[in-house]
């Protein structure tokens, strides 16, 4: 009778967990026959095919190359019901259209500008035009939702203007353009474009272009309301905690980093008297003149503000408070950041402390301030939250335990083994 635990013994040949489906070999020779509505993206699964470095295997993989290739190189068709004509404004570097229609991303994408802010100005269409900002433009022409159009000049044959192709959207919209409302970066619009198609709602900050505003009050903690009750208590704590202090310091003094000799209730007493080291409180930090006067660094400042997909509290006119903050980061371009611009950068974060009800670990990593650095390294991007936590006011030893022993299966605590 063979053992039940050869089931768990493992076979010869590599473990499914160990198998990179993305570097195994497709044969993708199938799409050179599909036609119509029918195609459907290949699934990643088990290789064709070993190499063996023969004539037919290769000529097979050249085959399967061929094949990718004229299906990624095939030309997409958009109905022309649901694009949307826009024109390009060289003057601001924007686009806008006229009422756009037939897809949802209008709804929390482009604006209407004011009379003072419309760059063509005040007149019969302006409460019907809507303005893209360079990375939105890009990305609904990539999407095939807007049909981009160069201005109208006289000698064009076509009275909407020019069709601007993808190559020249990312020409014009792309580049370090200040003034123009651009300074839109490769690095940036990876970015963007990525968490767009995640579904996540994007704006740009107020620190897009330039070291944006400085720090005010809602970056810092609220002043405490002071009282005649409440003077008299803190004098009252003062003298006790001066008193203590002072007898911990004889103690100290006596036995060293130590634990004095004596009758403790709790552990929690003793991991207070190892207490040592001071520790950061972002709850008592106030606003200065040095802080207020301090800008952000221009290579580390906060880019974009995000929402999560299907985010209740974002409205076109009222945006609501982001669910994040994102500082695009070229890797190539910017060392790692010195304490100097992290500390610049989170003093103009607005001040959010964690809820009373979280867990230890969420408010850790919540912090009363966090900002995600967003690091751009050739198209590749890798996110780094960065949070003002506070270690020392969440202290682990006062975390009520949850007692010794556990829940027991089966009946009686009784298991399946063979010697019942």
């Amino acid at each position: 009778m063979a053992d039940a635990d050869e089931d768990v013994i493992p076979r010869s040949g590599p473990l499914q967990e160990d198998v990179d489906l993305s570097e195994e070999i497709q044969d993708f020779r199938f799409l050179g026959t599909a036609t119509g509505n029918d195609v459907k993206i290949p699934k990643r699964g088990e290789k064709d095919f070993e190499p063996h470095e023969t004539a037919l295997q290769s000529n097979t993989l050249a085959a399967s190359r061929q094949a990718m290739h004229n299906a990624l190189s095939f030309q997409r068709v958009h109905p022309p019901k649901g694009v949307a004509l826009a024109t390009f404004h060289p003057e601001s570097n924007m686009a806008y259209a006229l009422n756009p229609k037939g897809s949802p991303l209008f709804v929390r994408m482009g604006r209407t500008l004011s009379k003072a802010e419309d760059p063509i100005g005040d007149h019969g269409l302006r409460g019907q035009r809507m303005w893209f900002l360079p990375e939105e433009v890009i990305y609904l022409v990539e999407r095939g939702t807007i049909d981009l159009r160069w201005p109208v000049q006289e000698d064009d044959e076509d009275d909407k203007g020019l069709p601007m192709s993808l190559q020249a959207a990312y020409a014009m919209f792309l580049g370090e353009q200040q003034g123009l409302g651009g300074a839109l970066t490769f690095e940036r619009y990876s970015v963007y474009s990525g968490l767009k198609r995640a579904g996540y709602t994007i704006l740009r900050a107020a620190s897009f272009e330039g070291s944006g505003p400085p720090a005010t009050a809602n970056c810092y903690p609220p002043l405490p309301q002071r009282t005649w009750q409440a003077g008299l208590l803190s004098l009252a704590w003062l003298k006790y905690i001066f008193h203590n202090s002072e007898k911990e310091g004889h103690e100290r003094l006596e036995y060293g980093l130590g634990i004095a000799p004596g009758l403790y209730r709790s552990y929690a007493d003793i991991y207070r008297r190892l207490a040592l080291i001071p520790w950061y409180d972002p709850t008592n930090t106030q606003i200065t003149a040095a802080s207020q006067s301090s800008p952000t660094d221009g290579e580390i400042r906060v880019t974009y503000h995000v929402w999560k997909p299907g985010s209740a509290t974002f409205k076109k006119s009222d945006h609501g408070p982001p669910d994040f903050r994102i500082a695009v980061v070229d890797a190539r371009e910017t060392t790692a950041p010195s304490l100097q611009q992290l500390g610049n950068l989170m003093a103009t974060l607005p001040y959010e402390p964690p809820k009373a009800e979280d867990q230890l670990y969420q408010k850790l990593k919540h912090g009363y301030k966090n900002v995600i650095l967003a690091i751009v390294d050739q198209g590749v991007v890798s996110y780094l939250r960065i949070s003002d936590a506070a270690f020392g006011r969440e202290r682990l030893y006062e975390r009520a335990g949850r007692g010794f022993g556990g829940k027991r299966g089966g009946r009686g605590g009784r298991g399946r083994g063979r010697g019942r």
